[in-house]
């Protein structure tokens, strides 16, 4: 079959369907009756209607339990549906996350020089320049599989090189633990930034020191344990006298979402007018490189959100979106997640639509469960009008994916 253009329709997968002049009921129905033939297990027609939609307008990329199902309806392959380049799916990234070494390799030590620390260096700085733009579901895997390498420099290196091989392994465990956390996994995200952590303190640089501590606050306060978030933050500025201006502007920024969280609005407010005077002193500090004045103000309008304090958060996040770099793509989703929060709290039903369906497809497209997660806690703010069709369809959207993502 030559299904290799796609002329007016928006992918392959939904030419295919056109070619055959099927309606998305007709085509549910052979999806349904494919599954019995296979064996399967088949989602239910009404949910079948909103999947087949987000696969064809590529809001969502191809669970491998329904790809059989397409291939045999339309008798083709994954390339000319669309989806061979759909890359490694995450199920198999997380198998290829941790890979075991195998005992030979851990009984031969392994020779440090500063050409290996300048490659994973090289690595390391590439994937971060990545990440914003494509997200952490096609990282975890390149990521994860470096640290059986890195983890056994640390164990075995030793004389002057052991300084640098711990500051490499402090990065890469903190990034990895990074990752984890956008895609949800809150134990796999503390354990790696634990090891940075360990990294960071046999290291005895403040600068890490503080910054795997605000790293570890992070994620305490996005898993609802915001007073342990604060008390993190707070030992993180201990270190204060010994900071670059935007490593302590990006604690400072982790102290106000703690206390945001926690309802405190004035510690709130004294620690983001801290932060935004350390941000405007900047630098070309490594570590806290992104945390410039307008990363703080977008800080602070999160912080007014959880205070339930929506009018100037709009107006920020609606600003930045104007000039929001296009690297920056996970970010953008996330800002809009929360503009549609704060236009829920503002009663703009359109404004919260909108939104939140731009943030949805970034969502899907970068795997980020950080956006995800905004998502599902602005459903209870629009419950009074889920019975608008817009409102009922993002809920059935998300609804959808809570059934089948991991």
């Amino acid at each position: 079959m030559d299904i290799g253009g796609t002329m007016g329709a928006k992918s392959r997968l939904q030419q295919a369907r056109l070619d055959r002049g099927w309606t998305q009921g007709e085509l549910i129905d052979a999806l349904m009756a494919a599954a019995q033939r296979l064996g399967a297990q088949s989602p239910a027609s009404t949910s079948w209607k909103t999947l087949i939609s987000m696969y064809e307008n590529g809001r969502r990329p191809m669970s491998p339990d329904h790809r059989p199902l397409f291939r045999e309806v339309y008798e083709a392959t994954d390339e000319e549906l669309g989806f061979a380049s759909t890359t490694t799916s995450v199920a198999t990234a997380q198998s290829m996350l941790l890979p075991t070494p195998t005992a030979a390799m851990s009984r031969t030590p392994m020779p440090v020089n500063p050409e290996m620390l300048g490659y994973l260096t090289s690595v390391l700085q590439q994937h971060a320049q990545a990440e914003p733009f494509v997200g952490p579901q096609f990282l975890l895997a390149p990521v994860g599989s470096q640290m059986p390498l890195i983890e056994q420099m640390c164990r075995e290196a030793y004389g002057p090189l052991r300084q640098e091989v711990l500051r490499v392994g402090a990065r890469y465990a903190e990034f990895l633990g990074w990752l984890h956390q956008d895609t949800g996994r809150t134990d796999e995200a503390m354990r790696w930034t634990r090891l940075a952590m360990e990294y960071a303190q046999e290291l005895g640089d403040p600068m890490v020191i503080a910054y795997m501590l605000q790293r570890r606050s992070n994620i305490a306060t996005e898993a609802g344990h915001a007073g342990h978030g604060a008390g993190l933050a707070l030992a993180a500025l201990r270190y204060a006298s010994e900071l670059s201006p935007r490593v302590h502007a990006v604690v400072l920024r982790q102290l106000a979402n703690s206390k945001a969280s926690l309802g405190e609005a004035s510690e709130t407010e004294r620690a983001i007018e801290q932060a935004l005077v350390a941000a405007d002193r900047g630098d070309d500090d490594d570590l806290a490189f992104y945390c410039t004045v307008s990363y703080i103000e977008m800080e602070a309008a999160n912080c007014q959100v959880r205070l339930e304090r929506p009018e100037q958060a709009v107006v920020t996040y609606e600003k930045s979106l104007r000039h929001w770099p296009a690297v920056q793509e996970r970010d953008r989703g996330l800002c809009l997640a929360r503009l549609a929060t704060a236009n829920a709290i503002l009663e703009d039903v359109e404004g919260a639509h909108q939104a939140a369906e731009q943030a949805f497809g970034i969502a899907h497209r970068t795997g980020s469960t950080r956006i995800l997660g905004e998502l599902y806690r602005l459903q209870p703010r629009l419950a009074r009008w889920r019975k608008l069709v817009e409102v009922s369809e993002l809920n059935r959207e998300l609804d959808l994916t809570k059934q089948v993502t991991p």
